[in-house]
């Protein structure tokens, strides 16, 4: 990974090799492992991929073992790290689960890094981190929004083959639809919405948006992550986000028969202070489906509000 890469990772990816590697040393340092200072040698060498200060500013533990005295450790290939830290013997059940979910985002970047590739190891790491357990939780995790949301996409970028193999498995599962229909990843955009992380679910959605623009599931997702964060923003951002809203929701309006687009519609426009156009589209929506009562709602709210 040459400079120009280092500087394009995001601020997120940076916590998330941080915190994957700080995790690594404290496991290490908890496991019964023999070759302790050879493996923080190790990972202190993968962290400095990405930032030097793990070896200019070292964590306690790789301090306490002296791993960067003489004489010099032995470094692990990045392969054999991967293997040796998801492995390490006599750990408790969930902190050893929890490195299998952080080393299935940082062998991402063992196989950027073009590591040689072992085909024995790779085979053992896609058995041990390839699970619908771990994918689970990778998903919930927020660093999977910058893993790309289909195959097609890393190949039109030139992503290496090794990496998409690697994906691919944690891809198909996202995209898995339950009985409504709805994908997993999208239905991670809800629980994002309900538990107020609005930022989050707009860049998770905007992620799925631009990869399946046809999906309604994930653009009504998307729209109701934009309504929702703008009742935080200030008033500039608000109506500005607020009128890209309400182009994105016309699209949909067009070739979309669920009521909750115009719904948010309303919504939008109420947010835009066009209390009337608001009224109109709850109207409207009630004529469609006089049992729509998110509808009733909002216009028992404008008469309350109006008198």
């Amino acid at each position: 990974m040459d400079e120009e890469e280092k500087t394009q990772l995001s601020a997120a990816d940076r916590i998330g090799v941080t915190y994957g590697i700080k995790l690594s040393y404290a496991a290490v340092e908890k496991s019964t492992a023999e070759n302790k200072r050879d493996i923080l040698y190790s990972l202190t060498c993968f962290g400095c991929m990405f930032d030097d200060s793990f070896a200019k500013d070292p964590d306690p533990v790789v301090t306490k073992h002296k791993c960067l005295q003489a004489p010099e450790p032995t470094k692990l290939d990045l392969y054999e790290l991967a293997y040796t830290v998801v492995t390490l013997p006599e750990l408790p059940t969930e902190t050893a689960f929890e490195l299998r979910k952080m080393w299935y985002f940082l062998f991402a970047y063992v196989l950027l890094g073009e590591a040689p590739h072992d085909p024995l190891i790779y085979d053992e790491l896609c058995t041990l981190l390839h699970t619908e357990a771990v994918f689970k939780e990778v998903l919930a995790a927020r660093y999977s929004v910058y893993i790309p949301a289909t195959t097609e996409e890393m190949r039109a970028i030139g992503t290496p083959q090794h990496l998409i193999d690697w994906y691919a498995p944690y891809l198909s599962y996202c995209t898995e639809r339950d009985e409504k229909g709805v994908t997993r990843e999208t239905a991670e955009c809800k629980r994002l919405l309900a538990l107020g992380r609005f930022e989050d679910a707009l860049l998770r959605s905007e992620r799925l948006l631009s990869a399946f623009p046809d999906d309604l599931q994930i653009a009504l997702s998307n729209v109701a992550a934009r309504v929702s964060l703008s009742g935080v923003t200030d008033a500039k951002s608000r109506t500005a986000l607020l009128q890209e809203t309400l182009s994105i929701v016309d699209d949909y309006l067009c070739v979309a028969s669920d009521q909750y687009f115009r719904y948010y519609r309303g919504l939008v426009l109420l947010g835009l202070m066009d209390t009337v156009g608001a009224r109109a589209e709850f109207t409207l929506c009630l004529q469609n489906d006089p049992s729509f009562e998110p509808a009733m709602l909002m216009l028992r709210g404008l008469e309350k509000y109006e008198k």
